[in-house]
């Protein structure tokens, strides 16, 4: 089989067109009607059912099950890719979101130098969220993730090594600075400057948000830490972080007093289906005795 025609399979599921389709991948109209030919010859079944009077086209039982497969197979075999190519640069590619990145990173990188693996680690920076669908899409062999649950999915191992509680934080100047503890209720006609939906901070920030009953204002977001707490220390607004980040002298936190406030966890996380190569195994066992 054509692991292609699998491919226009999947994208005709979506278009629902054979131009369409046709015009995606840069190929001629026949080709993808070639392809859907073999397929149907393949599995013994017809697959879509095309109605050129009324340019309508219907997807049968069997091109439906065939869908869910292909979406499957396709996956494997991008994340195949992903970790050959890093096996044939000999480079280890960490995921990393910026917080977690400038706390933990440094911890290990010593470490790293001294058996020779920093040279070959390739970081790729982003949110937990962003980061983890990588990591299942094999973009990344491993990486260090936050969530505010323990992660648990069926194709990710996932090793909590630290927890951390979230705060609020306002300029030296605000009028809440000369605040030790504060509730969450309090900040609802606040200005909020937060990170970009990709960050686990938000799923936090959201759900303190929903059990107050309010909908904040938030003025600005950005993924870089250091932006947010200077336009935090501008007054430009408060921010909701974990006290891992790198405080400003010009920045106050503010412990949360509310119940079941949610937690930063921090985990190592890399695929099941994965086979760590000895130098990923080197990192495995220096992030967990280091970290953990």
């Amino acid at each position: 089989m054509n692991t292609k025609d699998l491919a226009y399979f999947k994208e005709l599921i979506n278009q629902k067109n054979f131009s369409k389709v046709a015009d995606f991948f840069g190929v001629s109209q026949p080709t993808i009607t070639t392809a859907i030919k073999r397929l149907e010859a393949e599995f013994g079944s017809q697959l879509v059912i095309r109605d050129r009077v009324h340019h309508e086209l219907t997807i049968t039982p069997s091109g439906q099950q065939l869908a869910e497969h292909a979406t499957s197979i396709l996956r494997e075999l991008d994340t195949a890719h992903h970790e050959i190519q890093n096996l044939v640069q000999n480079q280890i590619a960490l995921g990393l979101p910026p917080i977690i990145e400038n706390y933990y990173f440094p911890k290990i990188a010593a470490q790293l130098k001294q058996q020779r693996l920093l040279r070959h680690i390739l970081t790729v920076e982003g949110g937990s969220v962003e980061l983890r669908k990588g990591l299942l899409d094999g973009q990344m062999d491993m990486a260090l993730l936050g969530s505010i649950e323990p992660l648990s999915y069926q194709n990710l191992i996932a090793d909590e090594f630290d927890r951390h509680p979230f705060y609020i934080y306002v300029g030296k100047t605000h009028p809440l600075a000369d605040r030790k503890r504060i509730f969450f209720s309090e900040l609802r006609h606040e200005d909020f400057v937060l990170f970009e939906n990709s960050f686990v901070h938000n799923q936090a920030f959201n759900r303190l948000t929903r059990r107050n009953h309010f909908r904040p204002d938030v003025v600005f977001r950005s993924n870089d830490t250091h932006m947010i707490m200077k336009l935090v220390a501008q007054n430009v607004g408060i921010t909701y972080l974990t006290d891992i980040v790198d405080q400003q002298a010009d920045v106050v936190r503010l412990e949360l007093m509310d119940e079941e406030r949610p937690e930063f966890i921090t985990s190592i996380v890399y695929r099941t289906t994965h086979i760590l190569t000895p130098a990923q195994q080197q990192l495995l066992a220096i992030m967990h005795r280091i970290l953990a």
